[in-house]
């Protein structure tokens, strides 16, 4: 490694333990897991139980659950927060609510598509293509009523999609230049 990436890698280091340093251990885990799972990365001295499950056991209450005098995060304002912006995301997002929050790991097909009217957002018209999309983009493996959230998934929603798919319909189309309005 030249001198250069040498010290690239050592102020990258820096910055991760400076952004890590005021977070839990199972917070630190959870950031840690959820990076080397968005870039394809296996850690070091890593165990895992299961192939879906993070090397490292949660031990306290997830970030988002409540501490003491603290009201629980409730479905829409998670939803908020992570701003999904298609149905498939939506359906992620409340399969990771349902872990973390509610701490229930295994779900089925129907359970999640209650979280819908639970945060006062539209059922969609076409609720199996959508969660089937969100099992081909591999954020949820399905299982039947042992389905489970994946560590792609888990990462994604973490990182709230990370702005890439953008809301489909009329309202998002461009217009071409030089179009008339009744084209």
């Amino acid at each position: 490694m030249s001198e250069d990436n040498s010290t690239a890698v050592s102020a990258a280091a820096i910055s991760v333990i400076n952004t890590l340093l005021p977070l839990t251990a199972d917070e630190r885990a959870q950031v840690l897991n959820s990076a080397a799972a968005l870039y394809a990365v296996q850690l070091s001295g890593a165990r895992q139980t299961h192939a879906h499950q993070p090397a490292v056991q949660q031990a306290s209450p997830p970030a988002h659950s409540r501490s003491e005098g603290q009201k629980p995060v409730s479905v829409g304002e998670f939803l908020r927060e992570k701003s999904p912006a298609t149905n498939a995301q939506r359906i992620a997002c409340f399969a990771y609510f349902r872990e973390h929050l509610e701490g229930h790991e295994h779900f089925s097909k129907s359970d999640l598509s209650g979280y819908f009217a639970a945060a006062r957002v539209p059922k969609p018209s076409n609720y199996d293509r959508d969660y089937s999309s969100a099992v081909k983009a591999n954020w949820i493996h399905d299982s039947g009523a042992e389905s489970y959230l994946t560590q792609t998934g888990e990462a994604v929603v973490s990182t709230g999609f990370g702005g890439k798919a953008k809301p489909r319909g009329a309202s998002t189309r461009k217009k071409k230049a030089g179009s008339k309005p009744n084209d």
